[in-house]
């Protein structure tokens, strides 16, 4: 007990004193490189080198990770080291972000190890560019006691299950031992992989096998951290089975089912493009994955959230997804309250109703259109007409302050309103009290 208390003490530490980073594939610590950085110019290409000053020396230590940019084939060293203690690394090992000239270099050791100061040397053909360092924390092993199999209960609306890439589709490797499976589901989290874009099944299958490949044989997972992936294309992609536990959330994997979309969406991310919003599709993709999830496994889905908000440890899933989470969770209950997939033209009831001051018209729409709401009394004379240019995908909104088209008050009655927005209508009815 005392021994993982003071653990988390030092990552809590280490959280205070480091920037907040995307933290690669949600698998490594990122720490800043301190000290500038030496270029050489050779007549075979470049050789870049650096040191990497740990605030917290008593951390027990698996390993570093490296993330650099070349076009050149790279070759990679790093070391440890200081006057009171050195560590031999294992030889560096090279893992290729498919579609790009980004490479992850993970130098690991057989026994866990403090150290206060890490070195590594690049040399490329080609230009370099470090993107970021890491370290591998040695507790966050992957590996857990067995537990009896969470019980699958299901709920009341019955979600089919989204068509779903199975793990033989995208030529996944066996895991390493037995999984060990949920006592109990009560957590979603999202993820954002801060790299590994992918838009075509094709490219996504690469990219999850990459993926895999990263925790498996450089992390040292006993497989691909995630439960599901998603593409900006909305295809999803089975990771390890949803009903074991997982290595995405350090100090929070059990009950959890975590769900990594592929891409990067944190635009401060430096040296590299880091800019993907989210897409149509992915956000379909992911309110009817979570609607599946949370209606299959009795989960609430107002629990889901962002990496970054259990620890603080991490930016993860990024500045350009983070804020559409509170939009995703109603967009999962209505999706299972309706049994299904919503309509994407949907005119909400007003509140409040009745109303004497301001009622609230809301709607959701495919986006990138324009609405008009037409409020009409009873005898169809048109009261008042709202405009909203450009609506948003999803959830939108409208106000009426019971002013006709004079700007006088209306009178106290009944009154219908019209939405008609890319060919479609709809109406509703609503109680003015002056």
């Amino acid at each position: 007990m005392y021994v993982k208390i003071f653990r988390n003490l030092s990552i809590l530490i280490l959280a205070v004193l480091l920037p907040l980073s995307a933290q690669l594939l949600d698998a490594v610590l990122e720490l800043p490189i301190e000290t500038d950085q030496t270029v050489t110019r050779t007549t075979d290409g470049f050789i870049v080198a650096g040191t990497v000053t740990l605030p917290d020396s008593a951390l027990e230590l698996s390993g570093a990770v490296l993330r650099l940019a070349s076009n050149g084939i790279v070759n990679v060293s790093i070391t440890a080291g200081s006057d009171e203690n050195n560590v031999d690394f294992q030889e560096v090992r090279l893992f290729p972000e498919p579609y790009s000239n980004r490479t992850i270099a993970v130098s690991r050791y057989d026994t866990p190890f403090t150290i206060d100061k890490i070195h590594f040397t690049v040399k490329s053909s080609s230009r370099i560019t470090i993107l970021s360092f890491g370290i591998l924390d040695a507790e966050d092993n992957d590996i857990y006691p067995e537990m009896v199999p969470g019980i699958l209960r299901r709920g009341l609306a019955g979600i089919e299950k989204p068509v779903v890439i199975s793990r033989d589709e995208w030529n996944a490797n066996p895991p390493k031992y037995n999984y060990t499976h949920h006592p109990y589901f009560n957590k979603l989290t999202l993820h954002h992989a801060a790299g590994w874009q992918a838009w075509t099944m094709g490219e996504g299958k690469k990219q999850v096998k990459a993926i895999q490949e990263f925790h498996q044989d450089g992390r040292g997972w006993n497989d691909i951290g995630y439960h599901f992936l998603v593409d900006l294309s909305g295809n999803i992609y089975q990771g390890r089975p949803e009903i074991v536990i997982g290595a995405h959330v350090g100090g929070a994997n059990t009950g959890n089912i975590g769900v990594c979309i592929l891409g990067c969406y944190h635009p401060p991310e430096t040296g590299w493009p880091c800019y993907d919003t989210m897409t149509k599709e992915t956000e379909n993709a992911l309110t009817y994955l979570y609607a599946w999830i949370a209606d299959t496994y009795a989960i609430a889905p107002q629990v889901l959230l962002g990496h970054r908000d259990y620890f603080g440890t991490t930016v993860c899933p990024g500045d350009n997804v983070w804020p559409l989470l509170p939009g995703m969770r109603e967009d999962i209950e209505l999706f299972i309250a309706s049994g299904g997939p919503p309509d994407a033209f949907q005119l909400l009831p007003n509140y409040p109703n009745p109303f004497n001051a301001m009622t609230t018209i809301p709607f959701r729409t495919t986006g990138g259109q324009s609405a008009r709401i037409v409020i009409t009394d009873l005898l169809g004379k048109q009261i008042a007409s709202l405009e909203k240019n450009n609506t948003l995908n999803g959830y939108n909104e409208v106000h009426w302050n019971g002013r006709d088209l004079s700007g006088l008050q209306a009178t106290t009655g009944i009154y219908l309103y019209a939405l008609e927005t890319g060919g479609e209508r709809k109406s509703g009815k609503m109680v003015y009290l002056k």
